[in-house]
């Protein structure tokens, strides 16, 4: 991945923070549910704490291939990996916070508190410099000209 491409994909990931997390369930369906990255370490390496009692983990127990998705005002990014359950108690110290408690509200010691890591091993983003706004004025001027309108950077990298 180039240094550009990191910085991009780390950039939305840490800027939009809420993710659309994608496993499959018991009855091979994709489901995907919203969560909260606590950090992105690009790596390829997102943390999310989770209650360990979650269908979401219950999933990734019998199948730990994930899509997270992030959405932005004119920023978007899939990351396509392997996610695992994670009980480190100085992980989850490190990474508490006050959003995180209104949650959890026992603490990072409760026993139901695990953190859910997902290992990318690619990412498509898209990234339209000026975001929404931006990407408006590119659909109108795409109806009056009769051209496709210019989404900004799109690529798909390994990480």
């Amino acid at each position: 991945m180039s240094d550009d491409d990191h910085r991009i994909v780390t950039e939305i990931a840490r800027k939009v923070r809420t993710a659309m997390i994608t496993s499959r369930g018991a009855d091979g369906r994709l489901t995907s549910r919203p969560m909260t990255s606590q950090r992105m370490d690009f790596d390829g390496t997102a943390w999310f704490f989770v209650s360990r009692t979650a269908d979401l983990v219950a999933d990734i127990a019998r199948d730990g291939q994930v899509n997270v998705g992030y959405a932005g005002s004119g920023s978007w990014l899939s990351l396509s990996g392997t996610a695992s359950v994670v009980d480190d108690r100085a992980r989850k110290n490190a990474l508490w916070n006050e959003f995180v408690a209104a949650w959890f509200p026992n603490g990072p010691d409760d026993p139901d508190v695990v953190l859910l890591k997902v290992d990318a091993d690619s990412a498509e983003y898209w990234n339209t410099p000026g975001g929404k706004p931006r990407a408006l004025f590119e659909m109108a001027k795409a109806r009056v000209t009769g051209n496709r309108p210019d989404p900004g950077d799109n690529d798909t990298v390994d990480l």
